[in-house]
């Protein structure tokens, strides 16, 4: 019992830490901050030994179509926020920082999140569907939603895509050189953020110089 609160007070206090670290020593975005603080903190409360987390947690939070047929919907979630290592943990939020004060400041709060969300959600549902006895953990199809919605920005802005962004599109969707990456939830996430980016409506833009709009 003392270790589960001493876990517990650890994820928390690291947690807390790392918000209050990005807000006063960095410029992403509250929500992005927020994200990735909860994650760090989370990954410190479930991996006593740093370099993994414990199995038996990843395995009762983890995302799972046998799950789901048992009611444990709330996995949909939490496996949004379990990561299996620190290089798994260290990659995903990279990625989020890189790809997260971008979109954050494109949709604003609200919209950000409810789309990483749905994202993540859509990822977790659609492995589940294909690949129900895999059990699966981490925040990469939320963050493949991040991505697919920036594919669709440049597609909205430029009127194409160049080849570089299809070849990392397609490189990260199909984990790269990872192993055991969850391609079915890739690709669900970045499938979502796509659709949200091509749906998206914007203002028409122009600059103004000599009271004449180009």
């Amino acid at each position: 019992m003392m270790e589960l609160l001493t876990e517990i007070l650890l994820g928390i206090g690291v947690t807390l830490f790392s918000f209050i670290l990005f807000k006063m020593y960095s410029s992403i975005p509250e929500v992005t901050s927020a994200l990735i603080s909860i994650n760090l903190g989370l990954y410190a409360m479930t991996s006593p030994e740093l370099l993994e987390a414990n199995r038996y947690v990843l395995l009762y939070f983890g995302s799972s179509g046998l799950y789901l047929m048992h009611g444990r919907y709330y996995t949909l979630i939490t496996s949004m926020f379990l990561h299996a290592n620190i290089l798994h943990l260290g990659l995903n939020m990279y990625a989020l920082y890189i790809l997260g004060k971008v979109v954050e400041l494109s949709l604003g709060k609200v919209k950000y999140l409810l789309m990483y969300f749905i994202s993540g959600v859509v990822g977790n549902l659609l492995s589940a569907f294909l690949d129900p006895r895999t059990v699966g953990v981490g925040a990469s199809g939320a963050i493949m939603g991040l991505l697919g919605y920036m594919v669709a920005m440049e597609y909205r802005v430029t009127g194409k895509l160049s080849s570089s962004t299809i070849f990392i599109a397609l490189f990260v969707i199909f984990g790269g050189f990872s192993a055991n990456v969850d391609v079915l939830a890739h690709a669900g996430g970045f499938v979502v953020g796509l659709i949200w980016g091509l749906g998206r409506r914007f203002r028409p833009a122009y600059t103004i110089s000599y009271d004449l709009y180009y």
